[in-house]
């Protein structure tokens, strides 16, 4: 039997992260800057949600983005941490909502006003193209759709490719001409 022994780690002081192996550029693979969600477990909460817990799970979890799904498990729209901002609840509350009772619900972005990557032009695509959509439309995160199967694959996050690019990126909300503008080109 070969004998294995154990060593000092007084001379170990870094991690190993496979973003210190992923030599990224904008050429790459637009699939190396996707949450897969056949690898990862998609970060969910009920629609039914308190707004102002699901803001604060958020900030100690340090999300941005979570998919809301309804009482029978299905996909209804999803939360961002700039929905749940101080501004966006008292306009709410403005519109007669009463703040403590608030939900992810009230506070959401439906489903069926969200635009989504395909998970097969994805697969085309190169990180910078994935840029440039997503600073088009003004998105810091999209999610990724296989569209045949009618199933969320994943999810794409501005500040993940910022991260791993090791560069700012810098995506702004179009203006409501924009947005509208848009809009009317993808009819």
């Amino acid at each position: 039997m070969k004998h294995f022994e154990l060593y000092e780690a007084d001379q170990v002081d870094q991690l190993v992260r496979p973003e210190n192996f992923q030599m990224i550029d904008g050429d790459s693979s637009a699939k190396l800057v996707f949450t897969d969600f056949t690898e990862h477990e998609p970060l969910v909460i009920d629609a039914n949600s308190s707004a102002i817990a699901a803001e604060r799970l958020m900030k100690q979890s340090h999300v941005r983005l979570m998919l809301v799904l309804n009482e029978h498990e299905v996909f209804v729209g999803v939360i961002a941490y700039e929905d749940l901002h101080p501004s966006e609840i008292i306009k709410k509350v403005a519109n007669g909502f009463n703040r403590a009772e608030l939900q992810v619900a009230d506070m959401m972005r439906k489903r069926q006003d969200l635009k989504v990557f395909d998970y097969s032009d994805l697969t085309l695509m190169t990180v910078s193209n994935v840029l440039d959509v997503l600073k088009q439309f003004g998105h810091q995160h999209c999610l990724v759709v296989e569209r045949e199967q009618h199933q969320i694959r994943g999810v794409i996050s501005a500040s993940d490719i910022a991260r791993k690019l090791k560069m700012e990126v810098c995506i702004q909300s179009p203006t409501k001409f924009t947005e509208l503008y848009l809009s009317s080109l993808h009819r």
